[in-house]
C-alpha cells in the first residue's frame, strides 16, 4: 500500500469520494482501480465494512476501471485525445473499436 492510502483516517469516505472522481478514472483508470482496491481492503481491515460490502466494493471498482476505460477510447474516438505509437508499455490495455487490445 502507498503511505499516502495506508495513513487515510477514513478509507471508506476516501473511497466513496475517489469512485465519484471521473476525470482522474478516464485519465489513469489502472491507477485509480488500485488506489480503490487499497482504500477498500483498508476499509475492511478497519471493520467499516463486512465481507459482502468489501466484495460489493471491488465490485464497483472494477465497474468504475472499465467505465473509465470506455470513456478514455470514446475520447480517443471522438478525436479529443489522441493515441501516441510510443506512450504505449507492454502491458497496457484499452479499448479499440469496441474491442479490449493489449499491447504485447
Amino acid at each position: 500500500m502507498t503511505p499516502l492510502t495506508k495513513n487515510t483516517a477514513d478509507p471508506l469516505a476516501a473511497w466513496k469520494l475517489m469512485v465519484e472522481d471521473r476525470q482522474d478514472l478516464v485519465t489513469d483508470p489502472e491507477g485509480q482501480r488500485a488506489k480503490l482496491r487499497e482504500l477498500a481492503m483498508l476499509a475492511y481491515q478497519r471493520y467499516q465494512v463486512d465481507a459482502e460490502q468489501l466484495s460489493d466494493m471491488l465490485e464497483v471498482t472494477d465497474a468504475a476501471r472499465e467505465w473509465g476505460l470506455i470513456e478514455l477510447e470514446e475520447g480517443y474516438r471522438l478525436g479529443i485525445l489522441r493515441h501516441q505509437v510510443d506512450e504505449f508499455e507492454a502491458g497496457t490495455q484499452f479499448f479499440y473499436k469496441g474491442k479490449l487490445v493489449r499491447v504485447l
